[in-house]
């Protein structure tokens, strides 16, 4: 392809303003021993790491479900979330099902739920619109009887429990699973959030009993007193919004539970039966392995939940012989017979699972992710396009960072409760909508998913939001103080607003948004290109930080470079299941045999349909490799990017107007070569690193498929081209140049020149092979990987001969001119060589 210069006469610069880069903020990598915990924990827990053990114990075993094979995790089972996709579906705020149905296998035609001709602009017509959300199983409609007793005295796993008819979950007369109507929030790194539940309902103060916290004032567990007497015994924990949120689950009666169960059933149940019964445990595994039964079946741990409270927690809250009715009153001493009489194990059942389960899932911390390194100073941690991505992510334009602030990217968090950010400081903030001003919770956003009205959120939690505490005097009851400076004046703004969530591991944890309305993170980047899909209809309710987004509007290369930014902050171990995310098996209900039309009989009770299942292996402290299992996928097994809605009739179909677009830094410029593949007026190309040195933009003539810039620009810079024709947007494509901070900090080399000695000849080829199969040291990798596919194999030195020989295809670039590599790949080229 043939160099053309600029064209002359035809440059146009702007300059948009500037930004600050990540290196800016105020924080740097995640920090393990920055987890939040109670300060006062050890005057209930006598040993934590025994509190881990049983915590991970109580949280995989699906003993715990009523029907015997739901656990917690069967919500939380993938990098901390639910990625099932077959009866997933609730009907929402309309109350009946439309677009979706039970039993329906979910697939990418079904996303977003509201579908719009043009996903980046919010006005544009709708293709179709559903008040459906998608959730997470849990399990069909029952009444709980009482705890299924053995002869021996010993629980079965499964509970007494009668069925019940269900309008809304069955197909043709047989219940289906019931749904939750909010996607299962994740539990990795759930540990530093200040209120849990996308509500936040589950409060930082637990008060042992419910979720509900200083909310519930008669909240009470029992304790032995020094004299040994019974004595009620409230309970106030800070920092313990986990604790508070895993004793909601069990005894809710579409997750976990039959309809009027308690925890001391609960307890009664779990303290009778072999933990972890029904499920194979490594030997290996980082928390249970030295427990795990190698003979028989494999299944189960070699102890028992009594003996695991007993080592975990202190006495004073489960040594005693005295027994309590299903009210929980003390009705006598001795040993506790049938179903409905307790041991103060028993009774203090939902104290021991939620400090258990918290102390467990306070391991689960995902901070060895690129994005972690590059904070710690490691600059290569991320390519290129993660950094341009990152860049945007944190520039005002796009004001993402605003609500996912902080390490954990969520201003929900303990870290930024009273950290002075762009949406306030403390627990109650000054909030401004679209319309108006008014107050609201920290954390907590309406960012415009769907009319207020459908889900209210955080508002929900009535008077025991933050805001109500504050106008009602209740000031010490705050996770903080509220600050001077905030104006709190103007409406309650918690309507329609929900938890902001950390962004760790994202790209595993979808469908996203609290009603699961978006399958792909680019789906999520098109949301808030367009400013949302409600702000325009409840102005004076969302937050106006959700506008539109001009500078991604139509722009897939930049939404694309902050997908990969977000896809930069995972954790390999969580992708691989590697300790302290290891687990043990777990067999997870996967809808029902049949469709959502017709399914088979065969459930627990009658008039249930026969569930299908998933088996989830056991998996050791060294991850899915060492079982060859395959790594963590994200929702529907797709990359995030799905394929998006191109510009134009010249940028859909099969035909992309532009292809094979690459940059690289030649001489002291940077030069971008591309194939046009169909007619173009003109081009514009924008020049960004940043906001650095702002944007600069340039038109060229459509018959240009080159173009050179000549300024040195530091850090990262995109290069973004997009083509026109008779005044018609097409579809733009990117590349990418990292140049350091100063000028010659790239190395250049000559593609195809593996002996360094500047031109093509038979010696490279040899000297590729003796690489390849002897190990001798390749000088240039980069220069010997011939078609520039990141990896060095006989297909190079194949290409090498063909070239010389056969008249076969030239080399990637650089050539036939010496310039930095075009692409970002685990090959380096260290050796000083001609081009240098």
């Amino acid at each position: 392809m043939k160099n053309v210069k600029l064209f002359a006469g035809i440059i146009v610069f702007l300059l948009i303003g500037t930004s600050s880069k990540v290196q800016s903020q105020d924080f740097g990598p995640l920090m393990v021993s920055s987890t939040p915990l109670p300060a006062n924990l050890s005057e209930y827990v006598l040993n934590t790491d025994k509190a881990i053990l049983l915590g991970k114990a109580l949280f995989w075993d699906m003993q715990a479900g009523s029907d015997g094979l739901t656990a917690c995790a069967t919500c939380h089972y993938s990098a901390g979330a639910d990625t099932r996709n077959k009866n997933q579906a609730n009907p929402g705020f309309g109350g009946s099902f439309t677009r979706l149905a039970p039993n329906q296998t979910l697939t990418h035609s079904d996303f977003p739920l509201r579908k719009l001709a043009d996903p980046d602009e919010a006005t544009s017509a709708v293709l179709w619109d559903s008040t459906e959300v998608i959730g997470s199983q849990g399990i069909t409609r029952q009444e709980f009887n009482g705890v299924a007793l053995g002869l021996n005295g010993g629980a079965e796993e499964a509970d007494d429990c009668s069925g019940l008819p269900d309008p809304l979950h069955n197909i043709l007369g047989l219940n289906t699973r019931q749904t939750t109507g909010r996607n299962a929030p994740h539990a990795v790194n759930a540990i530093f959030y200040v209120d849990a539940f996308w509500d936040g309902r589950a409060r930082s103060e637990f008060n042992g009993v419910d979720p509900s916290g200083l909310g519930n004032p008669n909240a009470m567990v029992r304790k032995v007193d020094l004299d040994g007497n019974i004595t009620p015994c409230g309970v106030t924990m800070d920092r313990a919004a986990l604790a508070s949120q895993s004793i909601g689950p069990p005894l809710s009666g579409v997750e976990m539970s039959g309809l009027g169960r308690n925890w001391n059933d609960l307890g009664k149940k779990m303290c009778s039966v072999v933990p972890l019964a029904l499920q194979a445990v490594s030997p290996t595994d980082s928390v249970l392995g030295d427990l795990a039964i190698s003979t028989g079946d494999g299944k189960g741990l070699s102890t028992s939940y009594v003996q695991m409270i007993q080592d975990a927690f202190r006495p004073e809250f489960w040594d005693s012989d005295a027994i309590f009715d299903n009210n929980g009153a003390h009705i006598g001493n001795g040993i506790p017979e049938g179903p409905n009489q307790f041991a103060l194990m028993e009774q203090n059942f939902s104290l021991i699972w939620g400090l258990a389960v918290m102390t467990y899932e306070s391991t689960l911390v995902s901070n060895q992710t690129p994005f972690d390194q590059y904070l710690a100073g490691n600059e290569n941690a991320l390519t290129p396009e993660e950094e341009n991505g990152m860049d945007a992510f944190y520039s005002g334009g796009t004001k993402c960072s605003k609500c996912h602030s902080g390490p954990l990217l969520s201003a929900a968090t303990w870290g930024q409760l009273n950290t002075d950010t762009d949406v306030g400081i403390g627990p109650v903030v000054a909030v401004e909508t679209n319309a108006d001003d008014g107050f609201g919770d920290k954390g907590f956003f309406n960012i415009g998913v769907r009319p207020s009205g459908e889900d209210i959120g955080r508002a929900g939690v009535g008077d025991q939001t933050w805001a109500s505490r504050f106008f009602n005097g209740s000031t010490s009851s705050l996770p903080g103080p509220v600050h001077p400076d905030e104006d709190i004046i103007g409406a309650n703004k918690n309507i329609g607003a929900f938890k902001t969530p950390t962004l760790r591991n994202v790209e595993l944890t979808g469908p996203f948004m609290h009603n699961g309305s978006q399958a792909t993170l680019l789906q999520v980047v098109q949301f808030y290109t367009r400013g949302g899909d409600f702000t325009h209809m409840n102005p004076g309710d969302v937050h106006k930080y959700i506008n539109p987004i001009g500078k991604l509007n139509n722009k897939l290369p930049r939404q694309e470079a902050m997908v990969a930014f977000m896809e930069a902050l995972t954790d390999e171990r969580v992708r691989w299941e590697m300790a302290p995310f290891d687990h043990p098996e777990l067999l997870l209900p996967n809808g029902h045999f049949g469709t959502s039309q017709a399914v088979a009989e065969g459930g627990v009770n009658p008039f249930e349909a026969q569930d299908d299942y998933i088996l989830l292996p056991a998996v050791g402290a060294g991850g899915r490799s060492e079982i060859n299992h395959p790594p963590v996928k994200g929702f529907l097994d797709t990359p995030s990017g799905a394929p998006a809605t191109s510009a134009g009739p010249l940028g859909g179909g099969n035909l992309d107007p532009i292809t094979e677009l690459v940059c690289f830094e030649q001489e002291e410029k940077i030069v971008l070569n591309w194939n046009a593949n169909t007619d173009v007026s003109s081009y514009i190309v924008e020049v960004d690193n940043g906001g650095i040195m702002g944007v600069e933009t340039f038109m060229i003539p459509g018959n240009q498929t080159t173009f050179e810039y000549n300024t040195f620009r530091p850090k990262t810079t995109l290069y973004l081209v997009t083509p026109f024709y008779l005044g018609m947007e097409l579809k733009s494509e990117a590349c990418f140049v990292r140049q350091g901070l100063t000028p010659g900090t790239l190395t250049h080399f000559l593609r195809g020149d593996t002996n360094l000695d500047g031109m093509l000849n038979v010696g490279d080829a040899i000297g590729l092979l003796e690489g390849i199969f002897t190990g001798t040291i390749i000088a240039c990798e980069d220069s010997a990987d011939w078609n520039d596919d990141g990896a060095l194999d006989v297909s190079d030195p194949i290409s090498v001969l063909g070239y010389l020989f056969s008249n076969g295809p030239a080399p990637a670039a650089p050539y036939p001119n010496c310039a930095s590599d075009p692409s970002h790949d685990q090959l380096d080229c260290n050796q000083a060589n001609i081009c240098q």
